[in-house]
């Protein structure tokens, strides 16, 4: 088979396409992987800049779906089933060997590349929303980065939820277009929490979703928390925008408002057991297939290129179903 490996730090050009050996196990579940997602975590990753640190040589890549190859008796799972896999790192190869905690059952409905593109930040979304912010019907929910995998995730979950979503993007392209992901009101980031307040009044935010951080010349946290109703929270989920920000605590304590992590990785990888029950959860809610960006399966930098580039709307994956230009 061949696999996608981070040989460096420098960035996507550090990912190299190479010949390796397929992956073995009598405990594992072997899937043959027909698409992939790619994350701004794997962009980080390329860069040494993500909080998991690996030495290199090693396969990236945390989501994927495709067909089980083989599986062990009591596992659950039946060669040619069609599955989706969650892991902590390795879904960039054409095969995976994956625990069968962390193999998921793919709806008969649902493609490949939207199998891959549902994983990791539908239940990043679910987990944010459900079990850190206790999100309940009826409330405000704003999203930072919305024309994003993880945005447009929290948007689509946000309707489902029974919550009013608010979409702040960054150029009017992802603003209309988390308007069509469902987004109830949508806002340019410049200048985002007076266009709010000029719509839904001061502090009439329940949950803000934010996976962006600060970004040079923007104070995006202490906005979010101006902008947040009585007992609202933050919800932090990455630094897209390059900086984490800094929060003066006395703000939470005259606001009675919260800022709490969501880091479903690590918290999963304690609690393997909960990937299924995340993943039942989700496909109960009947929430719309993820739009997708798809590249040929050999070729990531192709695909990292075009998220560190901002362009994506939606959630990049790698596919096998889709050919090379020319």
């Amino acid at each position: 088979m061949h696999a996608h490996k981070i040989t460096g730090f420098t960035g996507p050009e550090d990912v190299v396409w190479e010949a390796a050996e397929e992956p073995s196990g009598a405990d594992a579940v072997l899937v043959d992987v027909v698409a992939a997602g790619v994350s701004f975590a794997d962009l980080l990753q390329t860069r040494g800049q993500y909080q998991m640190k690996v030495d290199v040589p090693y396969v990236p890549g945390m989501d994927a779906a495709g067909v089980v190859r083989s599986a062990p008796a009591g596992s659950g799972f039946s060669a040619g089933q069609r599955v989706a896999v969650l892991l902590s790192r390795g879904c960039w190869q054409e095969v995976v060997a994956a625990p069968a905690a962390r193999v998921l059952p793919l709806p008969d409905q649902m493609s490949f590349e939207a199998g891959a593109a549902s994983v990791l930040n539908y239940l990043t979304a679910l987990f944010a929303l459900v079990r850190r912010g206790r999100a309940t019907a009826g409330e405000t929910l704003l999203v930072h980065g919305a024309a994003g995998g993880v945005g447009t995730a929290a948007i689509q979950l946000g309707r489902a939820l029974g919550l009013r979503t608010v979409a702040v993007a960054g150029d009017e392209a992802k603003r209309d277009f988390a308007l069509r992901c469902g987004a109830d009101h949508a806002f340019l980031a410049e200048g985002w929490l007076a266009a709010v307040r000029g719509v839904l009044g001061e502090r009439s935010v329940d949950i803000v979703l934010d996976p962006v951080g600060s970004s040079p010349g923007s104070d995006r946290m202490t906005d979010s928390l101006r902008s947040l109703a009585p007992e609202g929270r933050v919800l932090v989920v990455g630094f897209a925008g390059g900086e984490i920000p800094v929060v003066k605590v006395n703000r939470l304590l005259l606001g009675n408002t919260g800022v709490l992590g969501v880091a479903i990785r690590e918290f999963l990888d304690g609690r393997p057991e909960l990937v299924g029950s995340l993943w039942s959860e989700l496909v109960g809610l009947g929430v719309a297939e993820p739009p997708v960006v798809a590249f040929p399966f050999a070729d990531a930098r192709g695909a990292l290129r075009f998220v560190a580039d901002r362009k994506a709307l939606g959630k990049v994956v790698l596919s096998r179903q889709v050919s090379p230009a020319g």
